[in-house]
């Protein structure tokens, strides 16, 4: 072996050449970008953008040959193979053939694929008969070259195209250009990623996992794409006229904010690399909630409503219940995971009764006042003046100990800790927003409270899809499609999740298990509209023999089960045997354990499979068609949650359980984008973009909740 080879046994530290490679890797990935940008509308595609283009493969081509020869030539730190392996062979034979048959072919015809074959069989036995420096790097820099020379001199300029008889189409430069692009960056990163590596085994693994990140950049970039497509086109006309408050803006944005705070804080001083990466996002996060707070702030003591050209903001102090609601109930899932308070001394095991005598009470007047009556007297709301009597009580109990931690005093044995404090106060909030929402009594003023409605009007969402002297809105779509998702997995996940413990826990592995495995998988990939036949003939005639909300929730079900029954028993089987070992050493029934180890274990799984599923059947539309017959333009909204009647009877099985309700027709949003895009009802297209950018935000929302539960359950599993 020649001294060009020879190596020092310590690396002390980075080379020229290791950086020369790093930046062609960081060059291919923002060439990589650019041409995926051109597909989106992003970079342009002009004259000057294709030269640019060409300029930079040429570029790209000169320093991957030059990486290759400098390997070969100079005494740098590389281990090269003999030979580059019989996939990169095969990989650059295949290239220059096509290349070769390309160019060849356009000016020869048919007969120029034969020396076009010969150049691919002379590429790869070269590649091959080479070392691994040379025969990687100096086919693609030659590849690279070419197609940058003729892209720079535009000879693949924007008047080029090229006419396939194969698909019988024409593609223009502005699309072959960026696609050589992404090809040739994929070649450069993949070299260069080997050569920074220094070739050999090392080198492979570091060209392969520069590949694999230029494809993940791709379908990331296709993701980003996709949404940002659909919400350019549909955010106009879904937040036409919106109208919000600026005390309720303030409420949704100080959760973010405090979660952005805390997690930028616990990282501070600790935290290196990566890490420190994110506590600096967290902290940029938390700078952008504050400035918006500030504004909003601001907005509220000067009484300057801020307008845009579709949504105003007005300068009250008013909050609406439901957002409340919705915050504390968040905030009080995020604070469970606080270390609970287990008081030694006796007036904090006081302290602590007391709290839980309040949250009792709160909790029972929530109840009663929901499916009783308020309670007043002399016309003053007892459960109201109750509940807001002790947001004040622990709201004074966190002041004061914080400013105990502003002195840096002692705290007094009187005060609970701030966790606890917290903990209460938001009990109280969501007890009283949760009684502004039943009786329609507002705590305060409409300026500066806690009102029932009238923070925000949002027309789109809130509006029936047609109606008197009024914008048109997807409300009735939009709530048949949450009642559709939410009846679907109720009747799912727990069948799904009990077959999954037999099959796992209780039978043994034959050919019944074996037949069940068989007809999982061939149900998941049935597709949709045979489940929306088999709902037609079947489900259908036995419930009021008409389409309704009861009939798809049952179909959509019936699509979710086999993937939530797929994923928990491979949930379940992957809980180590120790775990049950170990339970049952200890003496733990068979069902303990699976309850109360094999099942906690398996959520993350369990919930993935969740995700997924609702990820399809909330967007699905054959099915809907067909059992589902609800107008595309209704006026009301169906009344689920108010059309349940309980009786007693004094036949079995005693208690009368009905819901007209549910056996209506309705409406559903992916049913309505259907009848709107395809079918020309409504003749409106851009409604139609505002009802998909509605449909995707309410199946990111489900995303949302699944995998935060996901994260609940991974991070209670790794505390216990």
């Amino acid at each position: 072996m020649s001294d060009a080879y020879r190596r020092r046994l310590v690396d002390t530290g980075s080379t020229g050449y290791d950086r020369i490679a790093a930046g062609t890797v960081g060059a291919a990935f923002l060439l990589f970008a650019a041409a995926v940008g051109t597909f989106f509308g992003w970079v342009p595609t002009g004259e000057a953008g294709l030269t640019s283009f060409g300029i930079a493969l040429l570029g790209l081509g000169l320093v991957t040959a030059a990486l290759g020869v400098a390997s070969y030539r100079l005494d740098v730190a590389t281990t090269p193979s003999e030979s580059p392996g019989l996939v990169a062979g095969a990989v650059l034979a295949l290239l220059w053939l096509s290349t070769a048959g390309a160019v060849a072919g356009g000016t020869l015809g048919t007969v120029g694929w034969v020396p076009a074959i010969v150049v691919g069989v002379g590429i790869g036995y070269a590649t091959l008969a080479s070392p691994e420096d040379l025969g990687s790097t100096l086919p693609v820099g030659a590849f690279l070259v070419l197609v940058g020379a003729l892209v720079a001199a535009g000879v693949l300029g924007p008047e080029w195209a090229w006419e396939s008889s194969a698909f019988a189409a024409t593609f223009p430069a502005d699309v072959v250009v960026p696609l050589l692009a992404l090809l040739g960056s994929l070649l450069a990163g993949w070299t260069a990623g080997k050569a920074y590596g220094g070739f050999g085994a090392r080198g492979r693994q570091h060209g392969a996992f520069l590949l694999v990140s230029l494809v993940v950049f791709l379908v990331m970039g296709v993701l980003a794409f996709l949404l940002l497509y659909v919400a350019e086109r549909g955010i106009g006309t879904a937040v036409e006229n919106l109208t919000v408050s600026a005390g309720t803006l303030l409420l949704l944005v100080a959760l973010p904010l405090f979660v952005s705070v805390r997690r930028g804080r616990r990282g501070l001083g600790s935290a290196s690399g990566v890490t420190l990466v994110a506590v600096y996002l967290w902290l940029a996060l938390a700078g952008t909630f504050t400035l918006v707070a500030g504004a909003l702030g601001y907005a509220v003591v000067t009484g300057d409503a801020v307008t845009t050209g579709t949504t105003t903001i007005q300068p009250t102090a008013a909050v609406g219940a439901l957002p409340a609601a919705l915050v504390s109930g968040l905030a009080l899932l995020a604070v469970r995971q606080v270390k609970p308070w287990r008081p030694s001394d006796r007036r904090a095991r006081t302290l602590k009764r007391a709290g839980v005598v309040l949250t009792v009470a709160l909790a029972a007047g929530v109840l009663v006042e929901l499916f009783v009556a308020p309670i007043a007297v002399a016309g003053v709301s007892v459960f109201g003046t109750f509940a807001v009597a002790v947001c004040a009580l622990s709201g004074a109990a966190i002041a004061a100990r914080l400013g105990t931690r502003l002195r840096d005093s002692p705290s007094p044995a009187s005060l609970p800790p701030l966790e606890a404090s917290t903990k209460l106060f938001l009990w109280g909030v969501l007890a009283v927003s949760l009684h502004v929402l039943v009786t329609g009594t507002s705590i305060g003023t409409q300026t500066a409270g806690l009102v029932a409605s009238g923070t925000i009007d949002w027309p789109f969402v809130m509006n029936p899809t047609q109606g008197l002297g009024i914008q048109r809105g997807v409300m009735p779509a939009l709530i048949g499609t949450v009642w559709i998702v939410i009846g679907a997995v109720v009747f799912a996940v727990p069948i799904a999740v009990g077959a999954a413990v037999f099959l796992t826990e209780y039978a043994e592995d034959s050919l019944f298990t074996k037949g069940v495995d068989v007809a999982t998988n061939g149900l998941w990939s049935t597709p949709s509209i045979v489940f929306g036949l088999f709902g037609l003939a079947f489900i259908v005639p036995r419930f009021g023999n008409s389409g309704s909300i009861f009939a798809s929730q049952l179909v959509l079900g019936f699509m979710l089960l086999p993937l939530v029954l797929v994923t928990s028993r491979e949930a379940m089987q992957s809980v180590p045997d120790e775990y049950r070992d170990a339970s049952a050493a200890l003496g733990v029934s068979k069902w303990d354990t699976i309850r109360e180890v094999v099942i906690p274990a398996s959520m993350p799984g369990i919930i993935t499979g969740v995700i997924l599923g609702v990820g399809r059947i909330a967007g699905e539309t054959a099915p809907l068609l067909l059992v589902l017959n609800g107008p595309v333009a209704p006026t009301d909204t169906p009344a689920v949650l108010s059309s349940f009647e309980v009786g007693l009877t004094a036949q079995p099985p005693f208690v009368h359980v009905t819901n007209p309700a549910l056996l209506e027709s309705a409406s559903a949003l992916p049913y309505q984008l259907y009848a709107i895009i395809t079918a020309g009802v409504l003749d409106d297209m851009a409604f139609g973009w505002a009802t998909a950018f509605v449909l995707l935000g309410v199946v990111l929302s489900f995303f949302a909740v699944a995998v935060a539960s996901r994260r609940y359950f991974r991070r209670k599993l790794h505390h216990d």
